[in-house]
């Protein structure tokens, strides 16, 4: 996988400015932030943790999980150290994302039966943004290798569109070139944001469902036997 300074590199390239003459590091690194949260929200990283739970309670801090985006499906109880495991597991139905002052709080919305208490694991799948080595902190480029050429070209679009923007309050500016720029710019952008849609349908197509939902009725609980209900 590419690291900043490698992606930044491609990126000058792309954009035939080696030197940055034109386009500063910062411009590149904001280019590459905004399209990098682009792919984030159509795909997202998917992740999965054990936490121990500190306190009882329905409500859950998850603090500790960093880029939290979604929460898709919560094992509780769950036992990480079982010799034997436990089969169908024990899903949680009704759970709840909830933000407290912009901190991640799950609520585990259980009607009935206990609460989690203090000691407990649970078992969490979530997605993330995901991230490029040495870009805010950033210790690993999460996305897979084949698409870090899209994100490349997403990138040289958002940064040659800033210029073109930067471009028209300077006087004397032929504006002409200027629209040429910002054409360029755009083109690039709309070629990324129309694959990173595909990409987004072939990943949804390839899936299966989250989970088995609730039953609608109490019909849906009873198996036909020879088309009569048992």
């Amino acid at each position: 996988m590419s690291n900043l300074a490698q992606l930044r590199d491609r990126v000058e390239q792309a954009m035939l400015d080696m030197t940055n003459a034109v386009f500063p590091t910062g411009v590149i690194d904001e280019a590459l932030r905004q399209v990098l949260d682009q792919y984030s929200a159509a795909l997202p990283l998917a992740m999965e943790t054990v936490l121990s739970l500190p306190g009882a309670g329905r409500e859950i801090a998850l603090d500790g999980v960093a880029g939290l985006l979604s929460v898709h499906e919560v094992w509780w109880p769950y036992d990480s150290a079982a010799s034997q495991e436990t089969w169908p597991p024990n899903r949680v139905r009704g759970f709840r994302l909830l933000w407290d002052d912009a901190r991640p709080l799950l609520f585990l919305d259980l009607h009935d039966g206990p609460q989690p208490q203090q000691g407990d694991e649970v078992r969490l799948w979530y997605t993330r943004r995901h991230a490029i080595q040495d870009l805010d902190g950033g210790d690993i480029t999460s996305l897979p290798l084949p698409h870090e050429s899209m994100l490349v070209l997403g990138a040289s679009g958002q940064a040659t569109f800033s210029r073109a923007l930067d471009l028209i309050e300077i006087a004397g500016t032929d504006l002409y070139q200027v629209g040429l720029l910002g054409a360029w710019g755009q083109r690039r952008l709309r070629e990324f944001q129309a694959w990173l849609k595909q990409v987004q349908e072939q990943e949804a197509r390839g899936g299966p469902a989250w989970g088995a939902g609730w039953p609608l009725d109490r019909w849906e609980q009873r198996r036909p036997l020879f088309g009569r209900l048992q």
